[in-house]
């Protein structure tokens, strides 16, 4: 028998108890991982819904509907490096390092209404994630989705404010006139201050006190544009007017 007052058993016994609580939390993780990937899942749906352009119909829905009205408006699928559609893999399972991308099309009726692709890159503080949309055309703006980050409330953390998000409706990132791709951009400050005429399309008001959050959103939005743009030139050039 051990000595209760004993170091060994005082060890033992901590040891005992560490192992029980550690079983206890893995069982109860591993019992709630289905409802916590379900809560994931319903998360980037909506945020998926938000940047398309559907915030409203998704404030209207309950977590319960937000799968039925994904299904209903997105097709989802994969694309590779050179704007292809992989066969056979939903976006996933899609794998970034062996360049496949998901992407996800918005339709009514049949009709295509806008596309949305993911987005991430570094912030002052945090790794920034979101949802850009584009309209049909492939040149404009349809919407973007912010939704993790760990940027300065009040400051940086105003990305996730609506106001911040509504500039980027209608902006564009690609130059029709002088052809070539041109991703929207953050100002320092507001635009109306530094950018006029048609360079007002191409950037949005940036954030006071948050430069170099706007200067990493830029950043984001220049590499993703254009690792998505093989597709897009493919969508620009099927809706050029034919000779």
């Amino acid at each position: 028998m051990f000595n209760k007052n004993s170091t060994s058993y005082i060890f033992i016994f901590a040891l005992v108890i560490c192992a029980l609580c550690s079983l206890a939390l893995a069982l109860v993780s591993e019992g709630l991982r289905p409802r916590r990937e379900m809560n994931e899942a319903v998360e980037r749906q909506k945020n998926i819904l938000k940047a398309a352009g559907l915030a409203d119909s998704v404030r209207k829905e309950v977590s319960a509907d937000i799968a039925v009205l994904f299904a209903e408006k997105i097709e989802a699928l994969v694309i590779d490096a050179k704007g292809e559609r992989v066969p056979g893999i939903l976006p996933d399972q899609a794998v970034l390092e062996n360049g496949q991308y998901p992407l996800y099309i918005l339709k009514e009726a049949g009709e295509i209404q806008g596309y949305v692709f993911p987005i991430s890159g570094k912030g002052l503080w945090s790794t920034i994630y979101g949802y850009l949309a584009l309209e049909p055309d492939g040149v404009t703006l349809k919407g973007i989705s912010f939704y993790k980050h760990g940027e300065t409330p009040g400051l940086g953390g105003e990305i996730e404010a609506r106001w911040f998000q509504q500039n980027f409706q209608g902006k564009k990132i690609y130059d029709v006139a002088r052809q070539t791709l041109r991703p929207v951009r953050v100002a320092k400050g507001r635009t109306g201050d530094r950018y006029h005429g048609e360079d007002l399309e191409f950037v949005v008001d940036g954030i006071s006190g948050a430069t170099m959050t706007g200067n990493g959103i830029t950043a984001m939005l220049d590499y993703w544009l254009r690792v998505y743009d093989p597709y897009f030139q493919k969508v620009r050039q099927s809706q050029a007017p034919s000779l």
